[in-house]
């Protein structure tokens, strides 16, 4: 069982999304296997990689095995941008964006309602955290203003986390790519939690922007995960910089997309239980 003290990895989370400061060295991965996998094979990956939580992107869950093996169990369910952008088609999306149009309220108010009935979906599995996963952003900025952000998102993201809310679901965000122009406006969301590339955002920059020390799933950029890409002398030191900064729940956002990542992620995590 993954743990600090004796303390199984789900409470510590759970501990820390409450708001308790003093776990910093919590971690896991939001999508554990490249082809996605099914419930058990998903939670298999992370009590194999000795994980804190696991994520389920599709329902069924296996809420009830990763709660026995002491992983906290989370819901990935994908926010009304995302849906609708999946629905129209990227320039299609971008297009109706820049028009201000009716058909994107009207698209994104219909995405919204089918995120809230996916939440209700799995409160009913007893999944205890959910990630609004909305990508708004690529490599080097956003793809709307943070004008439109307030205009056509923020009321679907408030209401969605205060849904999360009543039922006692903390909900967290993600987005790829860099979100510094809109962290000001997410966090008027009421979210919980963020999950943020952080080579896109980096941590320090993130809990600078948003003026206080949310937690945030982050801290192993992409390149990492390659043969040979963490050196303890190089991007150790960053890694131990960022964990002392803030309450950061080690993961990187991309997944184990290749076949080398899951033992680069060993040795990584070989490396910070060496420095507890």
């Amino acid at each position: 069982m993954s743990s600090v003290g004796g303390k199984p990895g789900r409470e510590r989370l759970l501990k820390l999304l409450a708001g308790d400061m003093s776990e910093r060295t919590l971690r896991g991965e939001i999508w554990p296997l490249p082809g996605g996998g099914d419930a058990d094979e998903i939670v298999a990956a992370a009590k194999g990689l000795q994980a804190d939580f696991c994520f389920f992107d599709r329902l069924p869950g296996a809420g009830g095995k990763a709660r026995a093996l002491g992983l906290a169990a989370g819901a990935v369910v994908n926010g009304p941008w995302q849906r609708w952008l999946n629905e129209v088609g990227w320039q299609e999306a971008m297009l109706q964006l820049a028009k201000d149009s009716e058909l994107l309220r009207q698209g994104l108010a219909a995405a919204a309602q089918g995120a809230r009935q996916e939440i209700a979906d799995w409160q009913a599995t007893g999944i205890e955290l959910v990630l609004l996963a909305d990508d708004i952003a690529y490599a080097v900025g956003p793809y709307m203003s943070p004008q439109q952000l307030e205009r056509f998102l923020l009321p679907h993201y408030r209401e969605l986390a205060a849904i999360g809310a009543l039922a006692g679901l903390p909900v967290g965000f993600h987005s790829d790519g860099c979100v510094d122009l809109l962290l000001p406006g997410l966090r008027q969301a009421g979210f919980r939690f963020f999950s943020l590339e952080p080579e896109g955002t980096d941590p320090l920059r993130a809990w600078d922007i948003l003026g206080e020390k949310w937690p945030l799933f982050s801290g192993l950029p992409a390149n990492w995960l390659m043969p040979g890409g963490f050196y303890p002398n190089r991007e150790g030191e960053i890694l131990r910089g960022w964990l002392s900064a803030g309450p950061l729940v080690l993961s990187s956002a991309c997944g184990l997309y290749h076949a080398e990542a899951a033992s680069a992620l060993r040795e990584i995590y070989h490396w910070l239980d060496q420095k507890k």
